[in-house]
């Protein structure tokens, strides 16, 4: 069997354990979870008129339903309402292995990239955080890798898939948009032999009718799933889905300077504010303020989630983003991880100028897959060129990285280990 098979099941294996311990754990609603947990029993029947009804205009249906459904197989508690996140955030680590493997597809950094990169987003404070909690924000980014590697296929039949799989991100939280705009538009961009023999390389075209079918596409599936989502399964508080998306769209306006774990935007580049949701064994002195790592490194905590992007891979967001900006000019990766990751911070940009609305610097998790590309590419490359001569200087500071990356991730594990 490929090793490299052997390696991302492994890998997820262990992802799905260390998801799912003690899960229960704590056992209250934490940070968001006071929202999405009622609006979940809501879309069970648990409301006043006993009806499956959505109770919150502010964001689609489909992440909240399936918090119901976890809820609805394994019981109105802790557990219950965990389970669907931790299951699509262990679906995503093998996803985006094959998204990885799809980019770096004929490549010679390929068998070295492609395990880096799995290992870098399995062990990503932020996004493993969103894979233990009852919120929506996991669901998004499932469904948007899904997408995205369909989006990478050269076959149009295939590529077209990616439209109802963006959707149903769409459909999971609508801020997943800030980052589809510019996956579809990244879609026309197409290289051409040069037509004359005696020219030799390839040339840039853009395909404005691929561009315009995925769009079509995208938006014709966000409107019959959400249909289907709130009219069919659920009883609508609203006529049309129209009325129903104004609605939802009507709280960008919301302005609340004093939220707490409110963030600008270039506070995203210090990963700053980190927020956090923890509780203190009765007889130990901690101030909650100063609490920076999880149980397995400060003893007395019960447990302790302290959400923010891992150090290991946001203090190298800004160099390798611009490299890959840099190599832009004549690789497709480059074009790919530059115009996903600048055109989806270009986006929060024009969110936050246009609606001063709430900002948080979670709202960076979409934009760190191509971070992560970016990263193992850079350090692919290093280990390819290597390994043809007698240096290890790129091996032992490769191997360095990631214990510091697996060190970060231990020191914020939430929950005590017996």
């Amino acid at each position: 069997m490929n090793k490299r098979i052997v390696f991302v099941a492994a890998l997820t294996i262990v992802s799905f354990l260390i998801r799912v311990y003690k899960l229960d754990v704590p056992d209250r609603q934490i940070g968001d979870e006071v929202y999405y947990v009622p609006d979940a029993r809501s879309i069970l029947g648990q409301n006043e008129q006993g009806l499956p009804i959505d109770p919150r205009s502010g964001h689609p249906p489909l992440g909240k339903m399936l918090i119901a459904l976890g809820m609805l197989a394994f019981g109105d508690n802790p557990f219950g309402w965990r389970i669907m996140s931790v299951i699509a955030g262990t679906a995503a680590i093998p996803i985006f292995y094959l998204v990885v493997s799809r980019l770096f597809q004929d490549r010679k950094e390929f068998n070295y990239a492609t395990p880096l990169a799995t290992f870098l987003f399995s062990f990503e404070t932020l996004t493993f955080y969103f894979s233990r909690v009852a919120r929506i924000d996991i669901f998004m980014l499932v469904f948007l890798l899904a997408g995205i590697y369909f989006l990478l296929d050269n076959r149009f039949k295939r590529k077209i898939m990616a439209a109802p799989l963006f959707a149903t991100s769409f459909l999971a939280k609508e801020s997943a948009l800030v980052v589809i705009v510019p996956l579809l538009l990244y879609a026309g961009l197409k290289t051409v032999e040069k037509a004359k023999k005696k020219e030799h390389g390839r040339l840039l075209r853009y395909d404005w009718r691929t561009v315009l079918a995925l769009f079509a596409a995208t938006g014709v599936s966000v409107a019959l799933l959400w249909y289907m989502l709130e009219w069919v399964i659920l009883v609508p508080r609203y006529s049309n889905l129209v009325e129903r998306i104004l609605a939802m769209f009507s709280r960008l306006s919301i302005s609340n300077p004093s939220a707490v774990g409110r963030s600008e935007i270039w506070q995203w580049f210090f990963n700053y504010p980190a927020t956090r949701a923890l509780a203190i064994v009765p007889g130990y002195q901690i101030n909650p303020a100063t609490v920076v790592t999880g149980p397995l490194v400060t003893p007395g905590l019960r447990y302790s989630y302290v959400i923010q992007v891992s150090w290991t891979v946001i203090v190298f967001m800004v160099p390798t983003m611009m490299y890959m900006l840099w190599l832009a000019r004549k690789d497709t990766l480059g074009r790919f991880t530059s115009l996903y990751w600048f055109g989806g911070l270009m986006g929060w940009v024009v969110v936050n100028m246009v609606f001063r609305g709430l900002i948080y610097l979670f709202y960076i998790l979409t934009l760190l897959p191509p971070v992560i590309i970016a990263i193992s590419y850079f350090l692919g490359k290093r280990l390819h060129e290597e390994s043809s001569g007698k240096s290890v200087k790129w091996t032992a500071l490769t191997g360095l990285y990631l214990l510091l990356h697996i060190l970060y991730f231990v020191a914020l594990y939430p929950v005590p280990i017996p």
